[in-house]
């Protein structure tokens, strides 16, 4: 297969655990009941489901870093791969706010919404993120024009991203920035993934995915990826050498990667995650399929879960079964309720799948079609 067209499972295995993973934290997190979140099983699952994130964003990056190594040419000036580019970091921009629009009412979201105030429609989730952090990697290319100097800067950037994070979360950004741009900067009420120091990890996936591509280029893949684990186990045991010591008390918290130290903690453990899943696909391929469809379909299979949970349909205001259900449920029903709805994720991405490559043009047409319908709905609901 031609290496500008291959696509590599391993990336896919990655995007589709995290994808599986996140629908099991927001179940858990929008349902389990608040009593049972002071045992050490939630505590364990909650460190857990913090490394959901930073993989999502570690691995847009590392995804875009291969894209950029197999386009720089096309990227370093506008046209058409460009322009393609970027109007996919805006679709996932795009998508990103029309989940937060409330009841998916125009009319609500017009008499509700004012630039400079605090409205759930500017939270910055992890899809603004992502796309954020991608537009200004695509931006970057015609900047610094050579990939040596681009990629030096990615690495620097994100590191840099984590270290300067303390300094904006105590700065009141909020009082001088309008509410809708305060949010890409610091951790606010409905904004939950300021770009610092989330941004941090994509630019250091890019870093990385370039250091893969010099690895594979000089027959050097499986050293890469056996010392891309040990430099992730490395900073986990710094980690422990830092938290453990005597002299200077480290106040665990929530593990919040908005502190350097637990931004390298998972930085390191994302790392090793991805060395491990590269060993997986070279013995079992793309197995198991139904993680590397959702993978491959991440964006649909993200946005369907989370309006599934949130979204303002069910009830007779329009409320959303997080909202209805609160937070009063068993780990049996949590557990079982993220099965499911990982079952019907799983499938619905299959399905998706297939039509898109087996019937592409039905599957435009369905696609065109679902917008159309969402649009139509946005405007006439009240």
């Amino acid at each position: 297969m031609a290496e500008e067209k291959r696509r590599y499972h391993f990336i896919d295995q990655f995007r589709g655990w995290a994808v599986l993973f996140m629908v099991e934290t927001h179940v858990v997190n929008a349902f389990l009941h608040y009593g049972l979140r002071a045992s050490l099983a939630y505590r364990a699952l909650d460190f857990f489901n913090g490394l959901i994130a930073p993989s999502f964003l570690f691995i847009a990056g590392f995804s875009f870093g291969l894209v950029a190594e197999r386009k720089w040419d096309d990227f370093l000036k506008p046209g058409r791969a460009f322009a393609k580019q970027l109007l996919r970091c805006l679709q996932i921009l795009m998508v990103g706010y029309l989940l937060h629009m409330p009841r998916f009412s125009l009319h609500r979201l017009q008499h509700s919404l004012k630039w400079g105030q605090k409205h759930i429609f500017w939270g910055v989730d992890v899809l603004h993120a992502i796309a954020v952090s991608l537009l200004l990697m695509l931006l970057f290319i015609p900047l610094w024009r050579r990939r040596e100097r681009y990629f030096a800067f990615l690495a620097a950037s994100g590191l840099a991203v984590s270290l300067l994070t303390p300094l904006l979360r105590s700065l009141p950004v909020e009082a001088y920035l309008p509410w809708a741009l305060s949010g890409y900067l610091k951790r606010l009420p409905f904004s939950q993934f300021p770009l610092f120091p989330w941004m941090g990890y994509a630019f250091l996936g890019a870093a990385v995915c370039r250091l893969w591509q010099e690895a594979k280029r000089n027959d050097r893949e499986e050293r890469f990826f056996r010392l891309l684990f040990y430099a992730g186990l490395s900073l986990v045991a710094a980690f422990l050498v830092i938290a453990l010591q005597p002299l200077v008390p480290v106040a665990m918290g929530a593990f919040n990667p908005a502190k350097p130290l637990f931004f390298f903690l998972k930085l390191g453990l994302v790392a090793m995650l991805l060395s491990l899943l590269w060993r997986i696909e070279r013995r079992h391929g793309e197995r198991p399929v139904l993680v590397t469809r959702i993978g491959q379909e991440s964006l649909p299979a993200y946005a369907f879960h989370i309006v599934v949970i949130f979204g303002g349909f069910f009830g007779p205001h329009g409320h959303s079964l997080a909202f209805l259900i609160k937070m009063t449920r068993s780990w049996a029903w949590v557990l079982a309720a993220s099965a499911a709805l990982i079952l019907v994720t799983g499938a619905l991405s299959l399905a998706w799948h297939w039509l898109k490559k087996s019937r592409p043009a039905a599957a435009k047409r369905v696609f065109w079609a679902g917008a159309a319908a969402l649009a139509l709905y946005m405007i006439f609901r009240y």
